[in-house]
């Protein structure tokens, strides 16, 4: 890693000079700071990161490679890559490291070989100079940080992009090392996430043959055994799930896949009409505007032929990604990812021709923005464990019920360090469009690291479900089945983990036997069991939750009884 950033950091230099390390040793920093902070230090959050906790728990208790599960049922929404990574990271590390940190490693190292391979893409693409641009320019992106920094499947669509991507870029000139790498990559997407990942790239290399250097044989004949590396794994899972139950492939195929695409099945959320078109603007944001300025370049000068050969790959994967995504039925930002990429490898390119007024704003802007952001981060942060001034830190309290300020002196520690090597690099002259745009990327990554380390534990307290979960474990019997009805499946996959109970679906099996129900629900209309049967033992929901409500019944308490109350 540490030498392919040293060759690839010709053009664009990074803020090396300012302490005297080499480009190489700072570039590598920067990235590994970016990928560290905020990957420990706070339990799974809701909804995503709870949910597919849940499943990377039942690998470690079951192991089940073909069929993955949550709480002991069937959950085939995604192939198993993802789940078995994080599973055995969290087996490795479970030792050192609370078990949902450890399993948290497997999107580091999901998020590491997506940026490796970023950067080798664009040295292919443009030659060496851009490889450090490129990945500075993706980790420099307002949308981006939040969502790598999660235990989510798509970390590990995202990684065999890039190494699809990578493929693709390499088959101008070779022949096995392209296939190889195109292969693998689509292998990785489809095992993380079904048929989107190795669809984006089919439809993209079947289209690059409309440009002069993959209209060859060789291209034609990388396809090919690049198709049937893919085909092999994804066969052999696809048969051995068809196997174990065609009832649950049918599921994966026709709900998962095509249903949410095509929007015949009611899963996933539904944003309005050109949602991606404006959430792009800040969620790709520098990216954006520097990727447009590089198409922009690239065809407004007759002579820059050169160029427009150079962003051909990226720019037609920018359309084939965008149009599909404006295709499907359901809308994310997470799902804005994939697109990350092709959008940074054109941010590269921009991020050299960008003028002197451009590079003046883009330098002021990390000054700035992120340093006045950084000193509210700290004094915001301040005020919450001294009670300085006391309004607003009662403020502060009343978004987070139940939460008592202190200093975690690592934390602290940590926030200090990150602030003075912030500090001294910003502080410096910019001579290079390639400094400020590592300034850039070095204050975003300084207000992360702020955030990730001294109000972590303030928002892990109103995101996690620890508190609520093991209030409710004191109610439930220490023998005996527990019910639930209309529970989510992050609530199901945490209830496993915090208090070792797997819950007995009424949607599933309507007449379980079970002396014992839980309910999920909301405020405004409650959480209401099926039958007048049930007496109320319970009620509570997570510090500062204004909408979910869950409540706990029992059939053999009598009328009367005090009703356990979790503070919400």
């Amino acid at each position: 890693m540490l030498n392919f950033f040293n060759r690839s950091a010709v053009k664009i230099e990074p803020t090396y000079g300012v302490v005297g390390v080499p480009a190489g040793v700072w570039v590598t920093m920067l990235v590994a700071g970016w990928i560290m902070f905020g990957l420990v230090g706070h339990d799974p959050w809701k909804a995503d990161e709870a949910h597919t906790f849940g499943v990377v728990i039942d690998y470690l208790h079951h192991g089940d490679w073909v069929v993955p599960t949550l709480a002991g049922e069937p959950f085939v929404e995604k192939p198993p890559l993802f789940y078995i990574v994080s599973a055995a990271s969290a087996y490795l590390f479970g030792g050192l490291l609370p078990l949902h940190d450890a399993a948290r490693l497997a999107t580091g190292f999901f998020v590491g070989i997506a940026l490796l391979f970023l950067g080798l893409t664009a040295r292919e693409l443009y030659g060496r100079g851009y490889a450090s641009a490129t990945v500075i320019v993706f980790i420099s992106c307002l949308g981006t940080f939040v969502r790598l920094h999660q235990i989510v499947t798509d970390v590990a669509l995202l990684a065999g992009m890039a190494v699809g991507i990578f493929g693709l870029a390499l088959a101008r000139r070779k022949l096995w090392s392209a296939s190889v790498a195109l292969g693998a990559g689509a292998t990785c997407a489809f095992l993380a996430k079904g048929l989107l990942g190795p669809g984006l790239l089919a439809v993209t290399s079947l289209l690059l043959p409309l440009f002069v250097p993959w209209r060859t044989r060789r291209y034609f004949a990388t396809l090919s055994i690049a198709a049937l590396m893919a085909l092999i794994p994804a066969a052999i899972w696809m048969y051995a799930l068809f196997v174990r139950s065609p009832e649950l492939f049918r599921e994966w195929l026709v709900i998962n896949n095509l249903g949410r695409f095509l929007g015949f099945t009611r899963i996933g959320p539904h944003a309005p009409p050109g949602y991606y078109a404006y959430t792009l603007l800040w969620y790709a944001f520098p990216a954006l505007p520097l990727a447009g300025y590089a198409v922009w370049t690239a065809w407004r000068r007759p002579d820059a032929e050169t160029a427009r050969r150079d962003i051909q790959l990226p720019a037609l994967l920018s359309m084939v990604v965008a149009s599909v995504l404006g295709l499907a039925s359901t809308s994310r930002e997470l799902y804005l990812l994939p697109l990350m990429l092709p959008i940074s490898l054109l941010g590269a390119k921009g991020i050299v021709l960008l003028p002197a007024a451009g590079i003046s704003v883009l330098s002021k802007s990390s000054k700035w923005g992120f340093g006045t952001m950084a000193l509210l981060i700290w004094l915001s942060w301040l005020t919450l464990v001294t009670g300085i001034p006391g309004q607003l830190q009662a403020t502060f309290l009343a978004y987070q019920p139940g939460f008592v300020p202190k200093v975690h002196w690592i934390h602290f520690a940590l926030a200090v360090c990150a602030t003075l090597v912030a500090g001294i690099a910003l502080n410096r002259h910019i001579a290079s469009s390639g400094r400020a745009l590592t300034h850039w990327a070095l204050g975003l990554t300084l207000c992360w690291a702020l955030i990730a380390t001294l109000w972590t534990p303030y928002f892990d307290a109103g995101k996690s479900y620890r508190a609520m979960i093991r209030s409710l474990a004191f109610q439930l019997p220490s023998s005996g089945c527990v019910a639930s009805l209309h529970l989510g499946e992050p609530q199901r996959g945490l209830l496993v983990y915090f208090a070792q109970v797997t819950t007995v679906r009424l949607e599933v099996q309507p007449d379980a036997p079970c002396a014992t129900l839980l309910v999920q629900g909301w405020r405004a209309t409650g959480a209401l069991p099926p039958s007048p049967g049930w007496t109320l033992v319970w009620e509570g929901t997570r510090p500062g939750e204004l909408k979910e409500l869950y409540r706990l019944y029992r059939r053999d308490v009598t009328p009367g009884n005090v009703v356990a109350r979790f503070p919400h």
